[in-house]
């Protein structure tokens, strides 16, 4: 693996190419060095449920130095105490559902008949039909890629005014309504 001793910038500039040093005032919190000359401040700790987890701090470089990241580490080690568990939350972030995947699941529901009126009946197709044109033209281009728990209030309102607006307005014409 590597030594245990109080990481500095010397140690981090000779850090040779994958290996790792890791640090004797915070249990888990090394440096890495892998096959490219990027280094890498990590931790590995224990969740409260025994499972071994590798959280990655950032990359050595602003604003990433080895004092500025073991007060992070220790930050980390803070929040793992109390019973949360970073790495798994920055997994789930990284993996949340965006709105361009939650549309196209309204309509996969839509098109089994899943989705329902309030008089409990399937909505008609030519409803489905709007709904997707307002979804392809407006929505998915203004909204897409945002993760769905990361919309706000804020978002939705400066997507009305952008659609007010005409900023995804296109002059075409779709033929007959419900056909």
């Amino acid at each position: 693996m590597g030594t245990n001793k109080r990481i500095g910038i010397r140690d981090i500039e000779h850090l040779e190419s994958e290996s790792a040093i890791w640090d004797r005032d915070v249990p888990g919190f090394g440096a890495r060095r892998q096959k490219t000359n990027a280094v890498s401040y990590i931790l590995i700790y224990r969740t409260a449920e025994n499972r071994q987890r590798f959280h990655t701090i950032g990359r050595h470089g602003a604003p990433w130095t080895p004092d500025a990241a073991r007060k992070e580490a220790r930050r980390i080690l803070g929040e793992v105490a109390t019973g949360a568990d970073p790495a798994a939350a920055k997994k789930q972030r990284r993996h949340a559902e965006n709105v361009n995947a939650l549309c196209d699941l309204y309509f996969a529901d839509a098109d089994a008949g899943r989705l329902l009126t309030r008089r409990k009946t399937p909505k008609k197709s030519s409803t489905i039909i709007t709904d997707k044109s307002r979804a392809e033209r407006h929505i998915k281009p203004l909204l897409g890629s945002r993760a769905v728990a990361s919309v706000t209030r804020a978002d939705i309102e400066s997507f009305m005014h952008a659609v007010a607006e005409g900023k995804t307005a296109i002059r075409a014409k779709t033929g007959k309504k419900g056909v």
